[in-house]
């Protein structure tokens, strides 16, 4: 299995906390509303909405895909840390075992944040996912990340 990796930081003046809550716990409500063309529905069919849920996620016409499966690894709200896994669907395009995300919400001292994004895609064999499919989903997460933090400041 191969392993391509990224990391991204984001800065925010939400507060830590509610950024989160909008942007990792609270994302299958607040996505729809923020950015409509991101998902059509997101399904829980195995799980409570804890560690080891699993989603199915029927993506908008801002992707090209039109499905994903996640599971949610981890969930640490005192830490501010949360963990999921694309496990399924076309968006792994037939070449990717998995796509990890590792989020770390900071707290900044202005009373903002600081998002932490580490993105880690398994291949299947030794397959190489090509720089521009890399560049264009970091894009597609800020495009996200940018929806969601204007709907929080918001509402």
């Amino acid at each position: 299995m191969g392993v391509q990796k990224t990391e991204v930081e984001a800065t925010s003046t939400v507060p830590a906390e509610k950024l989160y809550a909008g942007l990792l716990l609270d994302i299958d409500t607040i996505l729809p509303k923020a950015f409509p063309q991101a998902i059509k529905s997101s399904e829980i069919i195995e799980g409570d909405g804890g560690v080891g849920t699993v989603k199915l996620v029927t993506l908008g016409e801002a992707s090209q895909f039109n499905t994903m499966k996640q599971r949610i690894d981890a969930i640490d709200k005192d830490a501010l840390t949360y963990s999921y896994s694309i496990i399924g669907g076309d968006i792994l395009l037939d070449i990717i075992e998995s796509i990890v995300n590792h989020f770390t919400i900071v707290p900044t001292p202005d009373g903002g944040s600081i998002v932490k994004n580490t993105t880690i895609y398994n291949t299947i064999g030794d397959a190489v996912i090509p720089e521009e499919n890399i560049k264009d989903a970091t894009e597609k997460a800020g495009l996200i990340f940018k929806a969601v933090e204007a709907y929080l400041l918001a509402n």
